[in-house]
């Protein structure tokens, strides 16, 4: 009953940048002005629409917040986390909405069609996937709060390592994640964990290093919030920045986050009050961020370490994760349009 009620209010790609100079010093913006091409990078919206509502479970949308693509489920029916290759193909999470906690990696076409579902791994548990991300070799990680893991499976299906995260310090319901690989060729994905409201530890973000394909990762340093109701963090959609650090969305606090080896350099907006309750973020080229909030809306947010100013949003029921999708040649990946 405790996982039950530690997800049902829960419903994680892309790359982040780091928007300050090297000092940590933040250039004040001047009013916001569009330069971007609306194609120059498009943004997968993972979703879990309630029944009735006019939403998708994958939403591709241009930085302008135009949509462009979509996958429908069934009703009760949404994903979490999505990847894009080369051929235009998409691979998702699929998860059920509360009570119907069942998963699924799944494998649709540039035309929606699917081309495989694998739920095998899963072992027929109670799951409630919450994130995906690919890893340099071709795998998947996956995200699973409900059982509290993250395990590595391969493309046929075959698990090849599982994190677990309940021991007796405690137990942690990981529930976002991203991958990184960098300069040297060494990947690491960071996590962000919910607790148990009466937990005597509190909620984390910690960073792994992936070894090989069949090793379990190994943790390098992690983040702990407070303990206790009255300090819960409810994080969310960690990000890599450029730097390695992690910007991540202190969802009960409806702000974001940069934590780096343990640490929180700094909280945005500074005063609460924009965000309800926001669970993931992309930052664009020109330095304006995407967010993912209250399961209702993705906003553009300009200045975001100064004025945090929202100059357009769109309405994405149900939406949980944001997968950055640069178009084009030269390094790029399909993006879909009507």
């Amino acid at each position: 009953m405790i996982a039950l009620a530690l997800f049902v209010a829960c419903q994680s790609d892309g790359p982040a940048d780091d928007p300050s100079d090297d000092t940590g010093a933040v250039e004040p913006a001047g009013p916001f002005v569009e330069t971007l091409d609306p194609h120059v990078m498009h943004v997968l919206a993972t979703s879990t629409p309630a029944p009735g509502d006019p939403g998708h479970a994958v939403t591709e949308l241009s930085v302008t917040l135009d949509v462009q693509w979509a996958v429908d489920l069934d009703p009760g029916a949404g994903t979490a986390g999505a990847v894009r290759f080369e051929n235009g193909d998409t691979v998702y999470v699929r998860s059920s909405l509360p009570p119907n906690f069942v998963s699924a990696l799944e494998r649709v076409d540039a035309a929606g069609a699917l081309v495989w579902s694998q739920d095998a791994f899963f072992s027929g548990a109670l799951s409630f996937a919450h994130g995906v991300v690919l890893t340099p070799d071709g795998d998947y990680v996956i995200a699973d709060p409900i059982v509290s893991r993250v395990f590595g499976v391969s493309e046929a299906g075959e698990v090849l390592w599982e994190l677990p995260f309940r021991s007796d310090a405690g137990t942690w319901h990981p529930n976002g994640l991203d991958l990184q690989t960098d300069a040297e060729g060494v990947t690491r994905i960071a996590l962000s964990e919910l607790v148990a409201p009466d937990s005597r530890r509190g909620e984390r973000v910690e960073v792994y290093r992936l070894g090989g394909r069949t090793d379990t990762p190994t943790l390098e340093w992690s983040f702990e919030g407070g303990v206790g109701t009255a300090e819960r963090l409810w994080p969310h959609g960690p990000r890599f920045m450029a730097d390695g650090s992690v910007l991540v969305s202190w969802a009960a606090l409806g702000q974001l986050a940069r934590v780096e080896g343990g640490t929180e350099d700094w909280r945005v907006p500074e005063e609460p009050g924009v965000l309800a309750f926001p669970r993931d973020a992309v930052v664009l080229p020109d330095g304006s961020w995407l967010v993912a909030d209250a399961a209702q809306e993705v906003l553009r947010v300009h200045d975001p370490l100064g004025a945090f100013e929202i100059v357009d949003a769109a309405y994405v029921p149900g939406v949980f994760g944001l997968t950055a999708v640069t178009c084009g040649s030269g390094g790029g990946l399909p993006c879909l349009q009507p």
